[in-house]
């Protein structure tokens, strides 16, 4: 049983982590500023180019969302503590294992 809570508390933390960063999106921002007064669309000043899936825009990301990828990140660690663990242990010869 205790082979398998590994791979169960891994499971755990990478899908509890996805869903933590996905379900904390960060609402509508509004503040901003501007330093110096912004070029014309002609002179190619903008940050993403025109029809792109950025658009120039700035995303902002929440400390939620941080935390969330932090999880599943340890997570996916310990998912491959567990896979190097079943092969090393598969490789030892019976009187090398513990």
């Amino acid at each position: 049983m205790m082979r398998r809570a590994w791979w169960i508390l891994g499971l755990v933390l990478v899908g509890g982590g996805i869903a933590l960063a996905l379900s904390s999106q960060a609402g509508p921002s509004d503040f901003g500023w501007f330093a110096y007064a912004p070029l014309d669309g002609g002179s190619g000043g903008h940050l993403g180019a025109s029809g792109s899936w950025w658009d120039g825009s700035a995303s902002i990301v929440t400390r939620w969302q941080i935390v969330g990828c932090a999880v599943a990140v340890i997570g996916l660690m310990v998912l491959a503590a567990g896979v190097g663990f079943r092969l090393g242990r598969r490789r030892a010869s019976p009187e090398e294992r513990v």
